[in-house]
């Protein structure tokens, strides 16, 4: 970053022959304007995983008052939210169901309206319609003014750095899975960028990848954010690689990383590396959006939380006189997706805003007596008590 110069001003004597008398020298100084700090807001949501149920509730996928209580919390200057299901069209089949899945092109051209500027796209579903699915998906979200990141078209954009820039603060956006549900084929490799290997590592390989990828964004960027989907579903347990990814991207001087994939919210941290570097770590956010009662995968207290996702708004701050960056304001807002025994009625609410009645409406309930707003805030307090402000 660069800083003001502090200048010294000297007026000196000009000789007028042999007889000239030296004039007292005059020093102004002109003082340091003092630098303001930039600042931008930030929002990030949890998974957008369209599935079958919501489809079959909406008249034409359109959303009706789905978002409505939650888009005053989808404020920030750049909203940023995991798009986990392929926006491939229609003429590539519909699907929110059997792990396969693939949205119509109304989402894409809703999500806009409802605040989303970025969208990231690396996850295990990114190539479940192939590559057309792929190139469908990058084409519908450009089309809508939202910027994708973590999916490709070809090598030469799979090197290039997303960034978006507000208030003078020049963000870089980078984003990995662990891997996919369907490899992509051999000339199709670059289509997304994994963090692990074939054995489920951070190895060699691919810590250098992280490391020219981050090194590339600080080069071009202020600031740097790192999306993973990463981690084992339906736990709050953090498995080594997330453990150890974050540990090595908050070496390399990453701001802010939000997780994803494990369908339920998981813990935050700040780690700070050897040089003082503080990296805000979100481990999952869960789902903003789902459509499932009692998964099978899950235990039934996870198939209550995967009902419950999480919206981080917060400010980054360039410091004027440093150049450093810090954060302030953060504070996580849970929100509860609400439908009925007939998986219709769906809104998403904070939890703020929740009630006992309605959890008890809620389709989880008829699987789970414990599905209450009471449980759901006292997990809460056990992941982050003292760690970040509950919106409760």
């Amino acid at each position: 970053m660069k800083k003001w110069k502090r200048w010294t001003v000297s007026l000196l004597c000009v000789g007028v022959l042999s007889a000239c008398q030296q004039a007292p020298e005059e020093t102004d100084q002109v003082k340091e304007a003092p630098v303001k700090d930039r600042r931008v807001s930030l929002t990030f949501t949890g998974d957008l995983l369209f599935e079958q149920s919501l489809y079959d509730s909406w008249d034409n996928y359109a959303f009706g008052d789905y978002f409505d209580l939650i888009r005053p919390y989808l404020c920030g200057d750049i909203v940023i939210g995991n798009q986990e299901v392929p926006i491939g069209g229609e003429e590539l089949e519909v699907s929110g169901t059997a792990y396969s899945f693939n949205a119509p092109v109304a989402i894409a051209e809703q999500l806009p309206q409802v605040g989303f500027d970025v969208l990231t796209l690396s996850n295990n579903h990114s190539y479940d319609r192939g590559y057309e699915g792929a190139v469908n998906t990058l084409e519908n979200l450009r089309a809508n003014d939202i910027l994708p990141v973590g999916l490709y078209a070809d090598e030469t954009s799979a090197e290039q750095i997303a960034i978006v820039e507000e208030n003078g603060i020049r963000i870089a956006i980078l984003a990995y899975t662990y891997d996919t549900n369907i490899a992509p084929e051999d000339s199709h490799a670059f289509v997304t960028k994994t963090f692990l290997n074939e054995q489920g590592q951070l190895d060699d390989a691919h810590r250098q990848m992280l490391k020219e990828d981050v090194e590339q964004a600080q080069e071009q960027a202020d600031v740097v954010i790192a999306a993973m989907h990463w981690g084992n579903e339906f736990t709050f347990e953090r498995n080594a690689a997330q453990t150890q990814t974050a540990a090595y991207l908050n070496d390399l001087g990453v701001d802010i990383i939000i997780g994803n994939h494990p369908h339920c919210l998981q813990t935050m941290e700040r780690l700070t590396n050897a040089e003082g570097k503080e990296t805000w770590v979100f481990y999952s956010l869960g789902n903003l959006v789902s459509a499932a009662a009692m998964v099978d995968r899950a235990s039934v207290d996870f198939a209550n939380l995967y009902e419950m996702g999480g919206i981080v708004n917060l400010d980054v701050v360039i410091d004027g006189e440093s150049g450093e960056v810090r954060i302030e304001h953060a504070r996580l807002t849970p929100v509860i997706n609400h439908f009925d025994v007939n998986y219709s009625h769906f809104q998403l609410i904070p939890l703020k805003d929740y009630t006992e009645e309605l959890a008890a409406a809620h389709c989880q309930r008829q699987y789970s007596a414990s599905f209450s707003k009471a449980w759901l805030e006292e997990q809460l307090h056990v992941l982050f008590d003292r760690k970040i402000r509950l919106d409760l």
